[in-house]
């Protein structure tokens, strides 16, 4: 029995992912096998489209064009100047969306982060691009190449503290930790230290550090979001699959997500794209945006080709508590401010944008 309840989250992982990879089989290869497949698992990805417009708490209130052929990557720095990373090199944008710089870097990016006001730099930029992490000052001029040797790396995100730097590494399955001169001081997820692993089935792996100092780390085979103290101990974990709007769908999710100021989380998911926010202890508080709005058709749920891998949306936040949802297909990024609650005629409670939120 205790061997079934520790296992019980990876089986019903397992168990959703067959599902998906069923039903996108029949959609890619239209197979005559695909009707009677379907019947059997009973699986319908549509049902996860249409968002009930009761639980959304955001709305979209502008976009900020990126010329770049492909964006990768979004990160928020001191006031609140957006960077975008894609191609070979970092786009910087105003708070209000106005273009400000592009740094050139050396390698493609595949994740970025800016040094918050607390940073012993801030405003320094740290860039993955390949098996390396490149680093800029605020201006955009090198400071430093960190080179990562182990062949199987895969750059997925980077988070900053006041003293230290934390890489996921996606080939490897582990959080690597540097000091401020790059050298590596710590590991999480390697099992020869600390036993812990992480399940990580794709190149989606992401890390955030809140306000208060702790690290959140993506356990994305696991359907999950881990806190751990700087020491590398686990204080809480939280999420679970399934198709409910307060689960975490499909094989490997969420793909990205971002700390609010108030110490909660947005979360993005692949497959079904949906983006979500959750109290700072893991409980659903609402959406943000669903497939709909994020302009994937219910026709591409589920779909493995091209099309569906791009539509992985990136996500950050700012002081404001706006949300920024970097968007791959159109290549924009898209804000979006909390609505308010306010009572209507017929004493219910609905949500809408006030104006003082309004960019």
């Amino acid at each position: 029995m205790q061997i079934l309840k520790e296992y019980r989250g990876v089986l019903v992982t397992a168990v959703v992912a067959l599902a998906v990879g069923v039903a996108s089989y029949a959609v890619v290869s239209r197979d005559p096998y695909a009707a009677s497949t379907n019947q059997l698992f009973n699986f319908d990805v549509s049902r996860l489209y249409e968002i009930d417009p009761h639980l959304i708490r955001f709305a979209q209130t502008t976009e900020i064009n990126v010329d770049l052929e492909e964006v990768r990557s979004i990160s928020v720095g001191p006031a609140d100047k957006v960077y975008v990373a894609g191609d070979q090199a970092v786009h910087v944008f105003s708070a209000d969306g106005r273009a400000l710089t592009v740094i050139e870097t050396e390698g493609r990016p595949s994740c970025l982060a800016i040094g918050t006001d607390r940073h012993f730099a801030p405003g320094q930029i740290y860039v993955g691009a390949g098996n390396r992490i490149e680093v800029f000052t605020s201006d955009g001029n090198p400071v430093a190449i960190w080179n990562l040797p182990d062949a199987n790396t895969i750059l997925a995100s980077i988070a900053v503290t006041p003293r230290d730097i934390f890489v996921a590494d996606a080939g490897n399955r582990v959080v690597l930790r540097y000091d401020q001169t790059g050298q590596l001081v710590g590991k999480i997820g390697d099992p020869t230290l600390n036993g812990r692993t992480f399940n990580v089935p794709s190149s989606y792996f992401d890390v955030a550090v809140s306000t208060t100092g702790l690290l959140h780390v993506t356990n994305p085979g696991a359907l999950r979001i881990e806190t751990y103290n700087m020491d590398g101990e686990m204080e809480l974990r939280w999420g679970q699959a399934g198709p409910s709007i307060s689960d975490f769908f499909g094989c490997c999710n969420p793909s990205h997500f971002a700390v609010l100021p108030n110490g909660g989380f947005v979360t993005s998911e692949k497959g079904v794209p949906r983006v979500k926010i959750y109290s700072e202890f893991g409980e659903f508080e609402g959406v943000v945006a669903g497939p709909q709005l994020l302009g994937v058709a219910e026709s591409e749920l589920g779909d493995p080709r091209a099309l569906q891998a791009k539509a992985v949306f990136d996500v950050a936040t700012d002081s404001q508590g706006r949300i920024l949802v970097l968007d791959p297909r159109q290549r924009v990024v898209r804000v979006f401010c909390r609505m308010e609650p306010h009572e209507t005629e017929d004493q219910g409670i609905a949500f809408e944008l006030q104006p003082a939120s309004r960019n």
